[in-house]
């Protein structure tokens, strides 16, 4: 057998190698250097963290569409075949049709559980698209009545906090459908106050003290990711859940900000930034004020996460 590709560098990995690297190239890996803030550290594995569960779920959907969407597509074919031989004998020719029936509701459901792993409407279209056909799905599946108020974005939000609200649909509709009890649910998004504001209420029975733990996943992710998540009793009876991004304006940094800011991320110090690039520490501090004053930050930890979120970690040698 070929031997198998070795996985990337986690985030986290790369943070620690990258500091140490640039601090002693030929000195030896340390699990957790000092020098970066255990504020980072944190956000590091929590971003590994989610990265690893959706690659699981990218994984399980091909598995869906390998080992169970081809073989039903191919029993639907030979089922086609056999009903017209079948087409003298009523009995079997009913009973062929049953079995297709069930066939079809399995390959759809499905198709509809894959594309929950791997929202590839999300991927290309945008959020927007993706909730429509998420709403969409949960209807026919359920039999919810979803009322679906969204605003078109006039800029796509940041892939990531894009999959963080889909996510939170998910959630927020599977809530009300399976355990709330819901008949009717409304999903609303706008961009308002430069923020971009995500709300679903729905009108079930359940108390939320009961059911509100379902969307504890949903509300790590957004606030790791700068958003507010909010949960509220709606009148007179169900649930809403609201979110709220600021709307980032574009950041324009110069590439030589760019390399501060990626090698403060690392962890080091304004001297080894000067010595790496080659220039004195006081420019450092003007590049960093420069830095901190187009991302509306007051901190280095401030600096490093917003450039963590942004994907900004210089690649590794």
């Amino acid at each position: 057998p070929e031997p198998s590709a070795s996985p990337s560098p986690s985030l986290l990995e790369r943070l620690v190698r990258s500091s140490q690297t640039a601090r002693r190239p030929k000195a030896p890996l340390p699990q957790t250097p000092a020098a970066l803030p255990e504020s980072l550290l944190l956000y590091a594995a929590l971003e590994d963290t989610a990265a690893a569960v959706e690659a699981e779920r990218r994984r399980l959907a091909g598995l869906l569409q390998e080992q169970i969407l081809e073989q039903l597509n191919l029993l639907l074919a030979q089922a086609g075949a056999y009903g017209q031989t079948l087409s003298t004998d009523p009995t079997a020719g009913m009973a062929l049709s049953v079995i297709t029936t069930l066939a079809r509701q399995i390959q759809q459901q499905v198709k509809d559980l894959a594309a929950n792993l791997r929202p590839t409407v999300l991927e290309t279209l945008g959020l927007e698209p993706a909730l429509e056909s998420l709403a969409n799905q949960t209807m026919r599946a359920h039999g919810l009545q979803i009322t679906l108020s969204l605003q078109r974005m006039a800029h796509r939000p940041p892939a990531q906090v894009e999959l963080a609200l889909f996510r939170a649909a998910q959630d927020g509709l599977e809530r009300a459908a399976r355990h709330a009890h819901a008949s009717q649910v409304t999903v609303q998004l706008q961009e308002q106050d430069e923020q971009i504001i995500f709300s679903l209420t729905d009108n079930g029975t359940a108390p939320a003290s009961r059911t509100s733990g379902l969307l504890r996943p949903a509300r790590q992710r957004i606030e790791q990711l700068g958003g507010v998540f909010q949960t509220v009793p709606a009148s007179p009876v169900g649930f809403r859940m609201t979110i709220r991004f600021p709307i980032e304006p574009p950041v324009d940094l110069t590439p030589r900000e760019m390399e501060v800011i990626q090698l403060l991320v690392e962890g080091l110090s304004n001297k080894e930034i000067a010595r790496i690039l080659s220039i004195s520490p006081r420019t450092v501090n003007f590049h960093l004020d420069n830095i901190y004053s187009k991302l509306n930050i007051n901190s280095r930890t401030e600096a490093a996460v917003y450039a963590l979120r942004h994907g900004w970690l210089r690649r590794p040698v």
